[in-house]
């Protein structure tokens, strides 16, 4: 078996020691969503972007659960907010909010937990300095995003002032935050 499915194997135990069932991964999934959910609603309300704890929940989800099942909880997630539960910022949901100011941070999401549980799979989730590395990285692909699409509604100028550098500083923390976490979850498998 390859090394890094197997250290990620190991990495899920602590979640839940078990085998690795199906059971098991669909209510890892719900987890997610659940959290994902939870943390949208954490909310300072800015405008044209809200500050929430949903990109450092992403950024957790993929290094702690590998790129596979984060990106499947991200999916569930968007998809549940989509058809309608409220999961969204602020208790909203609907495929409007996928069209509008925020959507390029949703959608950035997605290549966001991809990257986070790639780079912890590779090593990056060992020590604090390198899980910072790539709890930075993880965030800036979201950032990127949201700031491309943001643009296409107030100009590039206005999004990257008021969808990027209100966040700087509470998003460095928050990956601080994770790249403490992490490496401790990973020193226990």
């Amino acid at each position: 078996m390859n090394h890094y499915i197997t250290e990620n194997l190991k990495l899920r135990s602590i979640v839940w020691p078990a085998n690795n069932s199906t059971i098991k991964q669909i209510s890892l999934i719900l987890f997610g969503i659940l959290l994902l959910s939870i943390s949208a609603q954490i909310v300072i309300p800015l405008e044209p972007v809200p500050l929430t704890l949903q990109s450092v929940t992403v950024v957790f989800l993929g290094m702690l659960y590998g790129p596979r099942l984060g990106v499947i909880s991200v999916m569930g997630y968007l998809l549940a907010g989509t058809v309608g539960l409220p999961l969204y910022a602020e208790f909203s949901s609907g495929a409007g909010v996928l069209l509008g100011t925020t959507a390029g941070y949703l959608f950035g999401f997605i290549p966001a937990v991809l990257i986070g549980g790639y780079l912890a799979q590779c090593g990056f989730a060992r020590n604090i300095l390198l899980a910072f590395i790539s709890a930075c990285l993880s965030a800036s692909v979201i950032f990127f995003f949201g700031i491309l699409v943001l643009s296409k509604f107030i100009g590039m100028h206005q999004a990257i002032l008021t969808g990027l550098m209100p966040f700087v500083a509470t998003e460095t923390l928050k990956m601080l935050a994770v790249s403490i976490v992490i490496p401790r979850c990973w020193k226990k498998a």
